[in-house]
């Protein structure tokens, strides 16, 4: 367990939160920018009751924001263990709890050492705090934590920021992506298969993309693999710039090219994936798709951001949305 701090060191925040995918960690970045921008004295310990992609995807873009990360932190049950757990921590400053399962909040409230916290229950029970004129949480994500930081504020939080890639990466997607097109990202993966819109849409979306004058530009990580040789053979002008290999000597870290990439990107269509979460934080105009999944709770952060619902066709999958839909919704973002 972490050291305690000494008296002369500024108290550290903590943010809490449960396991964490990359969709997940990148939906409370603009949170975790708020606060870092609101006390840039305070340290900020990240600690995950299991893995989290602040300890590993995006690891390499928080050493100036997280001081700590840690993971499998057992916090959570049973409540002998983590008592002494809780206790064994540094006095905070605040703590901020991203966990909605009452016993495991209540758990950190009574046993943190802090001096203010702000947790996500209904009400904003066991909160120092409510944000100013709410008493209802939101129920997305990424809003949802905002108003933690403005409760703590007592007022509006910036969240503003932007990821610091290297030259390098900017310079190869230069490179792969030339200035002078109109370069539409499409991403057709995500860890469920469920929240997957068919190869075959995808396929006929980019060929209207082609036709319209834009060029497709198809994002895709280790588990599309099986998707490039059928996207090469229908869409043979689609580029698929991640896929060709990287120098080492560019000393690129993963994910960095695909934040220079998305940064030329005139728009993008996504599935509900942790890549099109990234999109959104970058502030590439974005249309996602949603079949089974809870749009409210899930939809990226955006403020440039289209949503199509397999429920607004009468349906709950992704094969329900139909390609016209998603093209026209391109074509609005691409519009401005």
């Amino acid at each position: 367990m972490p050291a305690m701090t000494t008296s002369d060191t500024p108290r550290p925040i903590a943010v809490l939160v449960d396991r964490e995918g990359l969709g997940d960690s990148l939906l409370k970045l603009p949170f975790l920018r708020a606060i870092a921008k609101a006390y840039p004295d305070r340290p900020i310990w990240w600690i995950a009751t299991h893995q989290t992609a602040m300890a590993r995807e995006l690891a390499p873009f928080m050493k100036g924001t997280l001081a700590k990360v840690i993971e499998n932190a057992g916090i959570t049950t049973p409540p002998r263990e983590v008592i002494p757990r809780l206790k064994a921590l540094p006095a905070f400053e605040l703590v901020f709890d991203s966990r909605t399962r009452v016993l495991t909040v209540l758990l950190a409230r009574l046993f943190l050492r802090h001096r203010g916290f702000y947790c996500a229950l209904p009400g904003y029970a066991l909160s120092s705090r409510r944000p100013p004129g709410r008493w209802t949480r939101p129920h997305g994500v990424a809003d949802r934590m905002l108003s933690l930081a403005e409760a703590a504020r007592r007022g509006p939080a910036d969240w503003s920021g932007r990821f610091d890639i290297s030259e390098n990466a900017r310079a190869l997607a230069a490179t792969r992506l030339p200035t002078g097109r109109t370069y539409v990202g499409l991403a057709p993966g995500s860890r469920e298969a469920r929240k997957n819109w068919p190869i075959a849409r995808w396929v006929a979306l980019a060929k209207a993309l082609s036709a319209s004058g834009s060029t497709p530009v198809f994002l895709i990580g280790p588990q599309e693999a099986e998707m490039i040789d059928a996207i090469r053979a229908e869409v043979p002008d689609a580029l698929m710039p991640e896929v060709e290999p990287v120098d080492p000597a560019l000393g690129l870290v993963r994910l960095e090219l695909a934040i220079a990439i998305a940064e030329r990107l005139a728009a993008a269509v996504a599935n509900d994936n942790g890549i099109g979460h990234l999109l959104a934080i970058v502030g590439t105009p974005l249309v996602s798709l949603f079949g089974p999944t809870d749009v409210g709770r899930w939809k990226p952060f955006t403020t440039r951001g289209v949503i199509v619902r397999a429920r607004d066709f009468g349906g709950t999958t992704m094969e329900d949305i139909p390609v016209d839909a998603a093209f026209r919704a391109a074509e609005r973002v691409l519009a401005g």
